[in-house]
């Protein structure tokens, strides 16, 4: 069955177009590529900077990497038709909103059962990477290889803030990285690679609009650079605004709703750096400064004193600074100090009531100090090692003080790293079956301040010829709570009347109904959270046929189990599960229940128990007005604050496939890349395990996106094709129903004009048409959900046609 909708999506695949802006990819010669590869060999000399391929140690060929990685370049985004970056991510198979959606109140109640950020981005629409159907708190973002500055309570960076004129590439990594990069590089690793321009100015417009509501969208660009003989400099400046995009009404709980399902947004950023080598050493420093305003609303038709408006606005800069020394050969060393800030405020406000305000704020502060060198020669090659420390300091403020007692919290992490590459057979030693063999090991040491992490990985890649590579990487990773899950929701006690599964009929209260039994509840935040550790396989070979030039197949199997998962146990299953009762306290004494009531970060103790105030919710404003005589009653104190008590598991299939061949006179290109999970699975306790997978807000388990593109000339011609497979509409007290797989197209030309034509004024310039989702194809219908389709899956994608006229200004 899916293996037929894999082939028909190759079959409603047209041909892809190149950008004009760059050397078309459907117009180079078979074999050919546009630029750098993550995959690649680094250069090892000059300014330092990184190229992820899963190592820290530059210079690596290709044939070295045990990783899978997988790459995305501003060819891809314009070929896409997404307006921005946190649109484009969407169409990467391995990516999935998870709890971080850029759709504003499209969030609302949507994410997975560990990701709540979404509570707290439903309406300031940070859209952060979220790999393999995990929530956003598993994948680390970098921007350059560097780690970015989290933005409000969704504690992870956004990319909706970077324009897709800046970006050069996108690699993934989907495979367990804390060994190289950290703590929550569990599901993987995306890292974002800016342009550097050398030299020339760039410009680029962008106007689109929405077919069905006629939503407008404007982008305006400008990237320049200037070098000399021993450094450059760059700058970009861009402007954003798009107006909402809002869908007819849709009926929930026998009332119309209608939100913008794409809110009103203002985006303007300038992002500048440059670099300067003396002798040996080489300094650069890349800075940036955002604002973003966004507006949206939610309307109660039959009801419109509900009416809700929303409102966040957004400012940040980042400093990204390293200096490098470049010895003999492979022998450097990099100083990395960085900073950044992020400050966000928000209001939300329905027509009859009063606002409510919420202010962050979060910094990030990193000094790392990191070598490498060869250490010996083996017959195969040179063992190269690298090893470093790192000093990373997170804060987050907020004056949302019903969320946090102490306005926010800091953490301080101290680590030391390692590893090293060997090279156990060459292609000079002519073994049979094996052009090579390479062995990579490296370490992590992390000091959490509450907690400790060691991370161990092991990489081998056995090239068997030019055609066939296997490689194989074990990977202990681990991931940190959120801010939010250890100083965040102040506590609050509460005590009821609750049947027991594990209560003592000896120790039954004769005044109570049989099996019950008086519990004190507390809720919130738990500070005595530790890190969760994460092992992960992924097993891969890479294909490059020498009989078919022009061909490179990527396949691999993926498998992750996080432990002490981060989870909130529910109320029922804290008196039911026997595995949770080790959070528990039975019988408690007056001092254990004293010391809870006492404790200075609950906010609110109320009861609601028979017998006692009539039976009244009664609040208490501390733990004094609390009677001794209900006190002497508890059986039970039940901890439901966020506890290390689930088992996350998952794995899956991963293809990648490229295609280049001449054709017409020209150059055809393929490319279909895909995920398929065979399971997402989440076990609290000694229950058993619950799917994640193929259900309402769930991940879906087969997502392809293909493309095929023709260019001659400078004239090309394409189409993306995205493809989501159906699911189960499995929410609680709502019928079993069958949601439709939903597959969308954008179609697009480019010409350049230049090449097109001899007129001396057109020279160095481009122009581009793209219709996305060209059949207008709505998301499968979700039977009385908030926006009738599932925004987890398949988000607001309307037909809309863009126009992009770039220009060049002097030497590339």
């Amino acid at each position: 069955m899916r293996g037929i909708v894999a082939a028909g999506l190759l079959a409603t695949v047209f041909v892809r177009p190149a950008c004009a802006q760059e050397a078309s990819r459907a117009e180079l010669p078979a074999g050919a590529e546009t630029a750098p590869r993550a995959d690649d060999a680094v250069d090892g000399t000059g300014s330092g900077a990184i190229v992820v391929t899963g190592s820290l140690i530059r210079g690596l060929p290709r044939e070295y990497m045990a990783s899978p990685v997988f790459t995305r370049d501003r060819i891809d985004i314009d070929r896409s038709g997404a307006g921005s970056t946190a649109e484009f991510m969407l169409t990467i198979p391995q990516n999935f909103t998870g709890d971080l959606s850029e759709f504003a109140t499209t969030g609302a109640g949507i994410g997975s059962p560990l990701g709540d950020a979404t509570t707290y981005n439903q309406y300031d629409g940070f859209a952060g990477f979220a790999l393999r159907g995990l929530a956003s708190d598993a994948t680390l973002t970098l921007l350059n290889g560097r780690r970015m500055p989290s933005v409000g309570m969704t504690e992870s960076p956004t990319v909706s803030v970077l324009p897709s004129m800046l970006i050069e590439r996108i690699d993934i990594i989907p495979d367990g990285a804390s060994a190289t990069y950290g703590a929550d590089a569990v599901a993987g690793v995306v890292n974002i690679v800016t342009r550097k321009p050398e030299r020339g100015l760039e410009v680029e417009v962008r106007n689109a609009v929405a077919t069905e509501t006629g939503k407008t969208e404007l982008q305006v660009s400008a990237l320049a650079g200037h070098s000399w003989n021993s450094g450059s400099l760059y700058g970009m400046a861009m402007y954003q605004k798009r107006a909402p995009f809002t869908r007819d009404p849709v009926r929930v709980s026998d009332e119309y709703l209608q939100i913008d399902e794409l809110p009103d947004e203002l985006l303007t950023g300038l992002y500048a750096g440059g670099q300067q080598t003396f002798g040996d050493f080489t300094y650069s420093l890349d800075a940036s400064y955002f604002e973003r305003e966004r507006k949206s609303q939610q309307r109660y038709l039959d009801e419109p004193q509900y009416n809700r408006r929303f409102h966040t606005g957004t400012s940040g800069y980042a400093f990204y600074n390293n200096l490098h020394w470049q010895g003999r050969g492979l022998t450097a060393i990099d100083l990395h100090v960085d900073y950044g800030r992020n400050d966000t405020n928000s209001d939300a406000r329905r027509v009859t009531g009063k606002p409510s305000f919420r202010n962050y704020s979060n910094t990030l502060f990193v000094a790392e100090l990191r070598g490498q060198a060869q250490l010996f020669r083996l017959p195969a090659g040179a063992v190269i090692a690298a090893a470093g420390a790192q000093y990373r300091a997170e804060t987050l403020w907020t004056d949302a003080t019903i969320f946090f007692n102490r306005n926010g919290g800091s953490r301080k992490t101290r680590s030391v790293f390692g590893e090293v590459n060997v090279p156990l057979v060459g292609a000079d030693q002519a073994v049979p079956l094996v052009r090579s063999l390479t062995l990579s090991a490296a370490g992590r040491y992390e000091d959490l301040g509450f907690d400790t992490a060691f991370s161990p990985k092991l990489g081998l890649r056995w090239q068997v010829d030019r055609s066939l590579a296997l490689r194989g990487t074990y990977a202990r990773s681990f991931l940190v709570p959120r801010f939010r899950s250890t100083i965040g929701i102040a506590e609050q006690v509460s005590i009821g009347l609750y049947p027991y599964k594990f209560l003592d009929p000896a120790l039954q209260n004769p005044a109570l109904p049989a099996g019950q039994t008086l519990v004190m509840y507390r809720a919130g935040a738990n500070p005595d959270l530790k890190t969760q550790n994460a092992d992960t396989f992924t097993i891969g070979a890479d294909f490059t046929p020498t009989f078919i030039p022009g061909l490179t197949i990527k396949a691999d199997y993926y498998r992750i189990k996080i432990t002490g998962r981060v989870g909130k146990p529910s109320p029922e299953d804290s008196l039911s599960v026997a595995d949770l009762q080790v959070f528990n306290t039975r019988n408690p004494s007056q001092a254990q229940l004293q010391a809870v009531l006492g404790n200075p970060d609950v906010f609110r103790r109320f009861a609601e128990v028979p017998g006692y105030n009539g039976g009244e919710l009664t609040f208490f404003d501390n733990a004094g007005q609390v009677p001794a005589s209900l006190l002497s009653q508890i059986q039970l104190i039940a901890d439901i604050r966020s506890q290390n008590f689930a088992i996350e598991s998952t794995d899956g299939i991963d293809l990648d496939l490229n295609y280049r061949t001449r054709l017409l006179g020209g150059t055809a290109s393929l490319s279909l890349s895909g995920q398929y999970i065979l399971d997402l699975s989440l076990k609290a306790g000694g229950s058993a395990p619950v799917s994640r997978l193929d259900g309402y807000a769930k991940p879906a388990d087969l997502r392809l996106n293909g493309t095929v593109a023709w260019g001659r000339d400078g004239f090309s011609i394409g189409s993306m094709v995205n493809f989501v497979d159906g699911f189960i509409d499995d929410r609680p007290g709502q019928p079993r129903r069958q949601v439709g797989s939903f597959t969308t197209a954008s179609l697009f030309t480019s010409f350049d004009l230049g090449r097109l034509s001899q007129a001396s004024w057109l020279r160095d310039t481009a122009l581009q048409f793209v219709v996305a989702n060209v059949f207008d194809q709505l998301q499968p219908r979700i039977e009385g959900g908030v926006v009738g389709y599932d925004p987890y899956n398949n988000p607001p994608n309307p037909r809309t046609v863009a126009v992009t006229l770039s220009r060049r200004f002097g030497a590339r």
